[in-house]
């Protein structure tokens, strides 16, 4: 291959910055997001490069072409070879070039004018292919990059639910082949891992993985803080419990500690089997045999019609009509949101309001924007479905106890509009997708101003033990004394809970 033409360039030739020292933590961040647009740009570049390629390579031949080797491989075998990546990888960069090129040119646009990150080509491409008809095709394709071209930020999940949103409103054929295919081919495998280790896998619909998972989490946190292990750790214990139908335990080593009474995994009642899953749809899908719009499963994503309806089927589930009408507020506690704006707030966030964050909303902190003045509550904040959104915990702390700003004003449709600013002054729009493109009749619902009492006080910022610093050096040095002393059979070296 050739030498590089990159790596001599100056930046300032590709409208980049050249010595980057000292440059303001603005242009910095900015710059950042002008190299992104350019990968997505280059790699707009390489699907058109690929496209003709199959042009010229492959054409109509792809018809008629029986060998196994045929003319598709050989092409993308090329590609492998000037790469040196992997024939399927190869192949499936060749596959999406075609598919953008032939069946989704708006989006393939979109990467071009950095609208679209690399990364969400493979899944934009995925969930639409098996929409076969032309007219269809189009008009998902305008949609999606209609979409993408929105004001707003996008995470991984929210992307994918749009695509799942809009390709199941035009064409719940190809949704329904593509469960049915998922459904049947779920599985459960194990394999061999390194250092006496093994790895155990399943698939199962998404209800079922929800519920699974709930039970998991929720026994791995029924220990007390002395307990030794990590949190992966003692997910993958609670696992083998749940699924043994062994004790769960605390590990602290105290004879006296409790933290993990009530999680008997032998019974099949009780705190260990409590599991619970909700689902957003809209009225008219449960009462169709075919059609509807599209759910929505927090934790999950979209879902199609179909399989709201067989959700609803469950003999466990249980339907609630959401009220149009509710206090905003609970009882005597104006600070506090009432349970129905609390579920209305995960149903029209559906994530972690902050840019780029996927956390569900479902499990996500209720932040007012504007924040309530415990001292003279009637000075602002008021917790009202206006001035409240959802944001993990994480990003609650960095909007409560740092300099990072948001804000949240209501646009034209009378839907909230959230947007965060850096502490140099930097602002970035929030959402470009929410529970209103999914759940229109959300517009409906309304809330009653939250009551007169008395507030709880302001919240305290969390500390650590120690500096973050200090925690790194801890763990190095737990490291190495561990690799010191690992041929010791009678010295086991346990992590601390740092």
């Amino acid at each position: 291959m050739s030498e590089s033409r990159w790596a001599g360039g100056s930046p300032a030739v590709l409208g980049l910055l050249g010595d980057v020292s000292g440059v303001p933590v603005n242009d910095l961040l900015a710059e950042m997001v002008h190299a992104t647009q350019g990968q997505s740009f280059l790699e707009w570049q390489r699907y058109r490069l690929a496209a003709e390629l199959d042009t010229q390579l492959v054409g109509e031949e792809i018809l008629t072409d029986y060998r196994m080797i045929d003319s598709t491989a050989l092409c993308a075998t090329r590609i492998a070879t000037v790469l040196s990546i992997g024939q399927v990888s190869a192949e499936g960069l060749l596959a999406r070039a075609v598919a953008l090129r032939d069946r989704l040119p708006q989006v393939l646009l979109c990467l071009r004018d950095g609208k679209v990150a690399p990364q969400h080509i493979r899944t934009i491409v995925s969930r639409t292919d098996l929409i076969t008809d032309p007219q269809i095709a189009a008009t998902v394709d305008r949609e999606i990059s209609e979409c993408l071209r929105r004001r707003g930020s996008w995470s991984t999940n929210r992307l994918r639910d749009m695509v799942d949103r809009i390709v199941y409103t035009h064409d719940p054929d190809a949704v329904r082949q593509r469960r049915e295919a998922a459904k049947d081919a779920r599985a459960f495998w194990t394999e061999n891992d390194a250092d006496g280790m093994g790895v155990v896998g399943a698939s199962m619909t998404a209800e079922n993985t929800l519920l699974l998972a709930q039970r998991v989490h929720a026994a791995a946190d029924h220990v007390c803080v002395n307990d030794p292990r990590t949190k992966a750790a003692r997910r993958s214990d609670a696992l083998v419990a749940l699924t043994t139908g062994a004790t769960w335990e605390c590990l602290c080593g105290d004879p006296d500690c409790t933290a993990a009474t009530g999680w008997d995994t032998t019974t099949t009642s009780g705190q260990a089997t409590t599991a619970m899953i909700h689902v957003v749809t809209d009225p008219t899908t449960l009462t169709t045999d075919h059609g509807g719009r599209p759910g929505f499963l927090p934790g999950y994503g979209v879902v199609s019609p179909d399989h709201i309806r067989d959700l609803a089927e469950r003999p466990d589930t249980v339907i609630r009509p959401v009220p149009t009408s509710a206090p905003a507020a609970q009882p005597a506690d104006p600070y506090r949101p009432s349970t129905a704006l609390a579920r209305f707030m995960w149903m029209r966030d559906q994530y972690c309001v902050w840019p780029g964050c996927d956390q569900p909303a479902m499990r996500c902190d209720a932040d007012h924007v504007t924040e309530y003045d415990h001292t003279n509550p009637e000075r602002g904040g008021q917790t009202t479905a206006d001035n409240m959104n959802s944001k993990c915990p994480f990003h609650h702390g960095v909007k409560t106890f740092t300099e990072f700003l948001d804000d949240q004003t209501i646009d034209d449709h009378g839907h909230p509009a959230t947007t965060v600013t850096t502490p140099e002054g930097l602002t970035v729009d929030g959402p470009a997708h929410t529970g209103y493109d999914l759940h229109p009749q959300l517009d409906h619902i309304e809330f009653t101003a939250p009551p007169n009492g008395p507030p709880p006080p302001a919240p305290e910022q969390p500390t650590r033990r120690r500096p973050r610093l200090e925690d790194k050096h801890a763990r190095r040095r737990h490291e190495r004394e561990c690799n010191r002393r690992a041929g010791d059979d009678d010295d086991e070296c346990v992590p601390p809970p740092f």
